[in-house]
C-alpha cells in the first residue's frame, strides 16, 4: 500500500520530535533508568480506569479519547477529554466480557467505527479470540450500544495479543506480544463475517524469537489513510511504512525511548491530530493510570554523565 500525501506530511511532522526523543534511546534497552526527562506531564486518570489498556482518538469528536479497562471490569468504553475527565460510559452489548486489550478507530459503512480487540491470553490457551466493531457512540452520558462480534483463530495456535490496528477499509491487523514466540503480524481475511470463525493469515514476523518483557508489544495504531503504523512496547515506540499486502517496513526513525516519561506500565498508543501521539498507561503500585500526549513541542532534558 502506498502512502498518500497526507501520510508523508504526517511523518514529516513527527520527524522533528522523534529525532529529539530518540537521542535518549539505548541500543539494547537495558533495564536501567534513563537520565533524561520529557517535559510532557502525565495526565492522571480516575481510579475506575486504573487498568486502562487500549486508547484511540475519536473520529466523530477528535477532542475526545476512547479507552477501556483490562479484563474483569465489564464491557465498558470510556470517552475522556485531554484532562482525563470522563464524558461518557458506554456499555457494549454482545460482549462476553473477555479480555479487552486494544481499541482502534476507522471509517466504515457506518460512518465512524471503533474496533475492540478481545484477544488477551497471558497463558496462551484460548482457541478462539474475537474483536468487536461498533459505530462510534456519542461521547456524552451513560448509554448502551450494540456491537458485532467477529471470532478468530490463529493458524499456528494460541498467542497472547495486545495490539491491533485498522487500515482502510475494515482491514484488521493484530500483533502478538512476543511472550513465547516471535512477534508476529496477522490480518483478518476480508470480508468481515460475524457468523462462524475465521482463520487469521500471517503477514510477517517482526522478531526472530520471543522478546524480553520490556520489548513485548502492547499497543498499535495506524494513520487514517493507512500509510503509517506505530507499535509500542512497555518502553518504546517504533514507526513503520505500510507496503503492498500490509507488510510493515521500519521508517528508520526510532525506536523512540519512552522511559523518560516514567509511565507506570505503558500499554496503549494512538495517532491523534496534527501528528500527535497519545499514550495510555495502566496503574501499578503507587503509580496511577495515565495518558500522555507527545507532539512537536515535546522537549527533552538530560542530566550530565
Amino acid at each position: 500500500m502506498k502512502r498518500g500525501p497526507g501520510a508523508r506530511v504526517r511523518v514529516a511532522q513527527l520527524t522533528g520530535w522523534m529525532t529529539l526523543i530518540a537521542a535518549t534511546a539505548c541500543a539494547d534497552f537495558q533495564a536501567d533508568e534513563s537520565d533524561c526527562e520529557l517535559d510532557v506531564p502525565l495526565v492522571r486518570l480516575p481510579s475506575e480506569l486504573r487498568e486502562t489498556s487500549g486508547v484511540s482518538a475519536g473520529l466523530r469528536n477528535p477532542s475526545l479519547i476512547w479507552t477501556h479497562n483490562d479484563q474483569g471490569s465489564g464491557p465498558i468504553l470510556y470517552a475522556l477529554d485531554r484532562d482525563g475527565r470522563i464524558h461518557a460510559r458506554v456499555e457494549v452489548n454482545e460482549s462476553n466480557r473477555d479480555d479487552w486489550e486494544d481499541i482502534a478507530r476507522g471509517r466504515c459503512e457506518l460512518g465512524a467505527c471503533l474496533y475492540i480487540a478481545a484477544t488477551g491470553d497471558n497463558s496462551e490457551r484460548r482457541d478462539v479470540i474475537s474483536f468487536y466493531r461498533l459505530a462510534e457512540p456519542e461521547g456524552e452520558g451513560e448509554q448502551t450500544v450494540d456491537a458485532e462480534r467477529y471470532r478468530m483463530v490463529l493458524p499456528d495456535g494460541p498467542r497472547d495479543i495486545e495490539a491491533m490496528y485498522v487500515l482502510p477499509t475494515d482491514q484488521i491487523f493484530l500483533v502478538t506480544k512476543g511472550r513465547n514466540h516471535p512477534v508476529t503480524v496477522y490480518r483478518y481475511p476480508l470480508p468481515l463475517r460475524s457468523e462462524g470463525t475465521v482463520t487469521l493469515v500471517e503477514v510477517q514476523q517482526l522478531t526472530d524469537g520471543p522478546v524480553a518483557a520490556p520489548r513485548m508489544r502492547t499497543g498499535a495504531s495506524a494513520t487514517l489513510d493507512g500509510g503509517t503504523v506505530v507499535i509500542r512496547t512497555y518502553q518504546s515506540l517504533e514507526f513503520f511504512d505500510v507496503t503492498e499486502g500490509g507488510v510493515l517496513v521500519p521508517t528508520g526513525e526510532g525506536p523512540v525511548d519512552l522511559r523518560p516519561l516514567r509511565e507506570a506500565q505503558g500499554e496503549g498508543v494512538a495517532f491523534g491530530t496534527d501528528g500527535e501521539i497519545i499514550l495510555s498507561s495502566e496503574g501499578v503500585g503507587f503509580g496511577g493510570a495515565s495518558f500522555a500526549f507527545l507532539g512537536l513541542q515535546s522537549e527533552l532534558s538530560c542530566s550530565p554523565n
